[in-house]
């Protein structure tokens, strides 16, 4: 499956959910990581993250079937005419296969 992970929590436990993520998924920016995953590593990561959360942490996962389901895309300014170029994020596999 293909996700894509983002969270809100309280700035001095950032480094202990960007740790777990990083094992599992690229980091894209801040708090944003997606990537491929099997079932047994999404049941991995989902422990480690219930592991580490606590009341009030937000985590929002996106999740499609794999990453030809999904357009995912980084929208950055052109230095010239400050136009936005669009850039595929689909950078990031982890050897997973897909089916």
């Amino acid at each position: 499956m293909f996700v894509v992970i983002t969270y809100d929590v309280q700035g001095d436990r950032t480094e202990i959910f960007r740790k777990i993520l990083t094992r599992f998924l690229t980091h894209e920016q801040n708090s944003v990581f997606m990537g491929d995953l099997t079932e047994s590593s999404w049941k991995k990561l989902r422990a480690s993250l219930s592991a580490a959360a606590i009341p009030g942490d937000r985590i929002l996962k996106l999740e499609a079937k794999n990453k030809h389901n999904v357009n995912v895309s980084n929208l950055r300014k052109t230095p010239g005419n400050g136009s936005l170029d669009e850039v595929s994020a689909l950078h990031h596999e982890k050897g997973s296969m897909i089916l």
